[in-house]
């Protein structure tokens, strides 16, 4: 009982600590347009690219490290 226990805590702590991982670079990537947007506006640059989301940087980040078969 004790060893099914342990188990369960392990997978919890590993999945709680993933999310956590995938949480901290959201909001590094969020962080990060952020200010290079209000740099933007603060300039007044009429050129201000639009920011893609999270999940679709992700899916091009994703489809650039698969290795070639």
């Amino acid at each position: 009982m004790k060893n099914i226990i342990r188990v369960l805590l392990m997978v919890t702590m590993v999945n709680l600590s993933a999310c956590s991982i995938d949480s901290a670079k959201r909001v590094t990537y969020e962080t990060l347009h952020n200010m290079k947007e209000q740099q933007c506006l603060r300039n007044n640059l009429s050129d201000c690219s639009k920011r893609e989301s999270y999940d679709d940087y992700e899916l091009q980040r994703n489809k650039l490290n698969l290795p070639s078969n």
